[in-house]
């Protein structure tokens, strides 16, 4: 899967065969230089204060009021027809290729296949009649990156301060003209009555930043690395273990972003405390209670936890060398180029923005 005329190739998480790591993720003095944390948005980044944990408590009721785990679709007789592990790991290799092109944040994809696995669960049930065909299931994927980019894609232009987002038509442009507006419009319209109007379901990416509002301070005389810089690399590497969550659907259809997102920060920190310097024990030890006390299953000895922290590092085995480099479900594979699932080709119009 390509996207071709693309000025700039930037690092994309792609999935890769066994023992191979996707990008390095940067440490240390390096995240100045990278992609990773912005700076900028975590130097602003409060201790613990009153609200801290309040912001994380409604985040968390939300999620479990409604956004539980969809229903693993795959299994479904309906779907099996349409779709199955490949193919919707390729639509997000494709849906993050489309990403970095048009340099949106990446959490983008979160939202995107938030949208794809409930609105096929929901439309397709066991024991709908209907039945799901790979032409069907591209125009949901198609449909839900259209409405992530338009409801949380959206940036600021550096030059005049307009808002720049992708019109409807970019994506018919994407798709080859397989599926006009007309037919993208429809079936957002279906999404939005499917999901009751609900479209910003908690991601990972921001359950991690609501847990680092929890890390307690420290002084320069208890540890030398500063708080910003423990707190940068920790969501530096969680995200990044919880974008690669996106491509396996055992994270998606068995997990809640919130348990995703912690045990990527348990995973984190392993990492940091391997490569650059262990936290203080007392700190790590306040961090992970302040989390304990808005939910019991948030601890490192929670069964569920314990299974998403194999998970995640066998993800990555490079980063974490004590772990077997072959998940044992075999989730994360080579992904075949060879055949779009969103027919993108080499001759397709050049992309563009559009200011509104």
């Amino acid at each position: 899967m390509k996207i071709s005329n693309m000025e700039e190739q930037r690092s994309i998480v792609t999935v890769t065969p066994p023992g191979k790591i996707i990008r390095e993720i940067p440490i240390a003095n390096e995240v100045d230089k990278e992609e990773g944390c912005n700076r900028s948005k975590f130097a602003l980044l409060a201790p613990p204060s009153e609200t801290s944990h309040d912001e994380v408590k409604a985040m968390l009721e939300n999620e479990t009021n409604h956004y539980k785990p969809p229903r693993n679709y795959l299994a479904f007789d309906s779907c099996k027809s349409g779709v199955n592990e490949n193919w919707r790991r390729r639509l997000c290799e494709w849906m993050f290729e489309v990403t970095d092109h048009y340099d949106f944040d990446r959490e983008v994809v979160s939202f995107a296949f938030d949208y794809l696995d409930r609105s096929i669960s929901l439309a397709y049930e066991p024991t709908s009649k209907k039945k799901l065909s790979k032409r069907e299931y591209q125009l949901y994927a198609v449909t839900s990156l259209y409405l992530a980019i338009k409801v949380h894609g959206e940036m600021d232009s550096d030059v005049d301060g307009k808002r720049i987002k992708l019109r409807i038509s970019a994506f018919q442009e994407l798709s080859r003209g397989c599926f006009k507006t007309e037919t993208i419009e429809a079936k957002e319209l279906e999404f939005l009555t499917l999901f009751q109007w609900r479209i910003n379901p908690p991601t990972c990416a921001r359950c991690i930043y609501s847990y680092l509002h929890l890390l307690p301070e420290w002084t320069s005389m208890e540890f030398e690395i500063s708080r910003e810089d423990i707190v940068c690399q920790i969501f530096d590497v969680a995200k990044y273990l919880t974008e690669l969550s996106i491509f396996v659907s055992d994270f998606s259809f068995n997990y809640s972003p919130s348990m995703i997102a912690y045990g990527a920060i348990l995973c984190a920190i392993v990492y940091i405390e391997e490569s650059i310097k262990h936290i203080p024990c007392h700190i790590k030890v306040r961090f992970l209670l302040n989390i304990k006390e808005l939910s019991s299953n948030l601890t490192p000895e929670f069964e569920d936890i314990r299974r998403l922290e194999t998970m995640l590092k066998k993800l990555a085995p490079k980063m974490f060398a004590n772990y077997s480099c072959h998940h044992p479900a075999k989730s994360v594979v080579a992904a075949s180029r060879s055949i779009s699932p969103i027919f993108i080709g080499t001759d397709e119009p050049e992309p563009k923005r559009q200011k509104v």
